[in-house]
């Protein structure tokens, strides 16, 4: 695994354990992980979860969430042991007697509830379990502490990584947007801004620019890897054609929502391309008549396309829940960043500055209030290769 370029969003690979975990459960944890990160926003809106059924120090199985409906990965961990251990007899449950005494490593806490699918505990128990070593616990009020009370009382060993660790902060980190859509109702929103050191964001109206280096383009397909969702401009279409890809890094590419308030958009552009493997949408007043069957519409009302600011960001905002998307990124341009930030419906902001000028460009800031940092807390500065990067978060007494 790549290291990741310092203050990059990307979940941290910890090296070492923390006090509470062996380095063989350090081990098997960073394999959860690996597997979680691999199905994340194919599980919407549930979270993208690993697990790594181990017995006698070898790993007899492992899995991942698939989708909405479908087995947790906890079942899916279970089902692979049963399938491994060769001439196991199957009681129960799958994977029940295969797993009997065994240690499950598991990104988040499993679930104690009755969804879409049972309760996983209950199969973790009568599958035999011996211990469960977690990263987090749920944030989902369902759960919140009460799958690993029922595994403990069922007398399984249950170790959490302890606040703090880095262990614990990479499962906050991967479940930050489950988190905030399961208790805020929306999606956790980034909004990623590229200037020069005067405040530009092009060198003129119109005209595409590219301004920072490689590294902090690599820092930007990083946010995209770990979005559900990108949200851009019409303008940004027809002038840059992107296609919003994490290409730079591993990850996969999050589906795509284009904001139009009069619905012109170029059909060849690059996001609406029948190859796409992530859905794109387009966001409007009304459907365009010129785009493929392929791209999705969700409408727009008129008064928020004409409103803007508080108005159009809380439809957005609304949309995304209603699709149960996790996280979504703000990449641009201006006129789709300024109605999060002047309405205060953002979480994090990242703002990459250049080491240029550019006094005939324009300021990213030009359609902003006064009052529009007043939720702004510093969060952390970094260098990108000759770029800066500045991270902001928002005020939690805002929230």
């Amino acid at each position: 695994m790549k290291k990741n370029q310092p203050g990059s969003p990307r979940l941290p690979a910890p090296s070492g354990a923390p006090p509470a975990l062996s380095a063989a459960d350090a081990r098997f944890l960073r394999q959860a992980f690996t597997l979680a990160r691999k199905v994340k926003g194919k599980t919407l809106p549930n979270p993208a979860v690993g697990a790594v059924v181990v017995k006698g120090g070898r790993v007899i199985g492992r899995g991942a969430t698939r989708a909405a409906g479908e087995a947790h990965a906890e079942i899916v961990a279970l089902e692979a042991a049963a399938r491994a251990v060769a001439g196991s007899k199957v009681s129960g449950p799958k994977g029940a007697g295969a797993a009997a005494g065994a240690t499950l490593y598991v990104t988040l806490e499993p679930c104690h509830h009755f969804g879409r699918t049972p309760p996983c505990t209950r199969a973790l128990i009568r599958a035999g379990i011996a211990r469960v070593v977690a990263a987090c616990p749920d944030p989902n009020p369902r759960v919140a502490g009460r799958g690993f009370a029922a595994l403990r009382r069922a007398g399984i060993v249950v170790d959490v990584a302890p606040s703090g660790s880095s262990w614990r902060t990479a499962g906050e980190e991967l479940y930050a947007g489950f988190a905030c859509w399961i208790l805020n109702g929306r999606p956790l929103v980034t909004v990623k801004v590229a200037q020069t050191l005067d405040g530009r964001i092009n060198e003129a109206a119109g005209r595409e620019t590219a301004l920072t280096g490689t590294a902090a383009q690599r820092f930007a397909h990083g946010l995209r890897a770990r979005a559900d969702a990108i949200l851009v401009g019409a303008e940004t279409v027809r002038v840059d054609d992107p296609d919003l890809t994490p290409r730079l890094v591993p990850g996969l590419p999050p589906q795509v929502f284009v904001l139009s308030r009069s619905g012109k958009l170029p059909p060849s552009a690059r996001i609406f391309a029948a190859s796409r493997s992530a859905r794109t949408w387009v966001v409007a007043p009304e459907k365009p008549r010129n785009l493929p069957d392929h791209v999705g519409f969700a409408r727009l009302s008129l008064r928020a396309a004409r409103a803007g600011g508080r108005t159009l960001a809380r439809e957005l905002l609304k949309i995304w829940a209603g699709q149960g998307l996790h996280e979504v990124l703000v990449e641009g341009g201006r006129a789709v960043w300024s109605p999060f930030l002047e309405a205060g419906a953002w979480d994090h902001l990242y703002v990459l500055t250049a080491p240029r000028f550019l006094p005939r460009g324009d300021s990213w800031t030009k359609e902003l209030s006064p009052q529009w940092v007043k939720p702004l807390v510093f969060h952390r500065f970094t260098h990108l290769g000759q770029d800066g990067l500045t991270e902001f978060r928002r005020r939690t007494s805002a929230r």
